[in-house]
């Protein structure tokens, strides 16, 4: 194995860990607000978390906010972001592979 590729999976966990622990913390209540690109309205309730499954039994692809959301803002890199993980799920209920 490559060590630049072993590398590379030990960051994706570590950062996929820290979605799911700040994920969960929205989940309860229990996170502080962040706002990295400041607040871009008095009904900006600042980062959001996300998450994003297949439900292969339905053919449908769920996107679970992990609490109560009127809106969503994306930058150009969130959003491009949240095209290629919708891409790379609709592919995969279609049975084909992603390279």
């Amino acid at each position: 194995m490559n060590p630049h590729h072993g590398q590379d999976l030990e960051r994706i966990l570590r950062e996929q860990g820290a979605l799911r622990d700040r994920f969960i913390e929205q989940t309860t209540g229990a996170y502080s607000r962040k706002f990295p690109d400041g607040r871009i309205g008095c009904d900006d309730d600042g980062e959001l978390t996300y998450a994003i499954a297949n439900d292969d039994r339905h053919g449908t692809i769920i996107i679970r906010f992990a609490h109560p959301t009127e809106w969503v803002g994306l930058d150009v890199n969130a959003a491009t972001e949240l095209r290629d993980q919708l891409t790379e799920r609709i592919l995969a209920l279609r049975g084909i592979k992603a390279d």
